[in-house]
């Protein structure tokens, strides 16, 4: 027998016992039933607090229709929240929300339940309320070159916030730069002014070691090769800061201004810059973790794992996260527009 039908021999025997090998494998995926899906960050000096709840499903997240919401504190209620309407139109961001409006203490024990009247859901989350984070000892700004990429660079302005570590302790943080445009507009036709306003928290971290995880860079295009998300949500831990004072840098983003319909004419616009420092539990900060991983566009479920969020929901879906916080404002320049001439 020659090579050539020695390997068309080889080729068939491999393929029936291929053949033979085969089984049929059912596909025969169980639906799973809906589950609450519950999600608030609370800040726990506030009275402002919204936790939203939704149904999952198989392929869409659907609305609860009535449901009551227990908050207690060292097992003692101490509130029931009340719905608030949504007006929102879009049926896809539809979701019941309840504001909760008792203020809460460091080391306290946070339990909020969840149950539909229909007696067929009921989830809950507890939580201790993290300790404040140290005062922001001191905040220097400065406008600076901001180099993008080759030798383009832009002005921004520079944040440099120093804050002390609490001792003695493993401690999570978020860091917030909240600006609020105001912008003050007038209509002549009508001799009516109107102010309308909006809130920013784009930053730029990349140069700073504890928000890059130990991974700074002085330019846009430096980290090309190995791609890491970007901090959007300002999350980082103390091990590299531990026990330690530490001057963070960061630079404002693109600050978005308020929309006005056309007819206005711009006055005056003013800009508050509240710098927020938070303690998060450890729960928090892995969420937080995760979302910096969607929203950087580096996700790709074809070539990774799936992604797992963290949950402190029991019976359930979701996050429930409370933060204590130290913040300091600072008034930024404002604009005056020379609008006289339109009168």
């Amino acid at each position: 027998m020659t090579k050539k039908y020695i390997a068309i021999y080889l080729i068939l025997i491999s393929i029936t016992m291929l053949m033979a090998c085969e089984n049929e494998i059912s596909f025969n995926q169980k639906i799973k039933p809906p589950r609450l899906i519950m999600n608030a960050f609370i800040n726990a000096d506030s009275t402002n607090n919204i936790l939203y709840l939704n149904l999952s499903g198989q392929n869409i997240i659907s609305d609860v229709k009535d449901a009551t919401i227990e908050v207690r504190v060292n097992e003692m209620l101490v509130e029931k929240p009340h719905p608030i309407e949504d007006f929102s139109t879009d049926k896809l961001r539809h979701q019941k929300k309840f504001l909760i409006t008792h203020k809460f203490n460091a080391g306290e024990t946070v339990r909020i339940d969840a149950k539909t009247n229909d007696g067929i859901h009921h989830a809950w989350a507890e939580v201790i309320v993290p300790q404040a984070p140290n005062l922001i000892e001191k905040i220097d700004t400065a406008t600076v070159p901001y180099h993008l990429y080759d030798s383009y660079y832009e002005s921004k302005l520079r944040f440099r916030i120093t804050f002390t570590d609490r001792v003695n302790e493993k401690n999570y943080y978020r860091f917030i730069l909240d600006r609020k445009s105001i912008l003050h507009a007038y209509l002549p036709d009508e001799k009516k002014d109107t102010i309308v306003m909006v809130h920013n928290y784009s930053m730029a971290v990349r140069e700073d070691m504890v928000l890059t995880d130990g991974h700074p860079s002085i330019s846009d295009n430096d980290n090309d090769m190995f791609e890491q998300a970007n901090n959007i949500y300002g999350v980082f831990d103390d091990n590299r800061i531990y026990d330690q004072t530490y001057t963070m840098t960061v630079y404002m983003g693109e600050n978005k201004l308020p929309y006005i319909m056309k007819n206005y004419i711009p006055k005056k616009l003013e800009l508050e810059c509240y710098v927020r420092l938070l303690s998060i539990n450890e729960i928090d900060f892995k969420y937080l973790k995760t979302l910096n991983i969607i929203d950087s566009d580096i996700y790709d479920s074809t070539m990774m794992e799936p992604i797992t969020f963290a949950s402190n929901v029991n019976g359930g879906l979701g996050l429930v996260g409370i933060s204590t916080e130290t913040c300091f404002k600072i008034n930024l320049p404002s604009v005056e527009y020379d609008y006289s001439s339109s009168n």
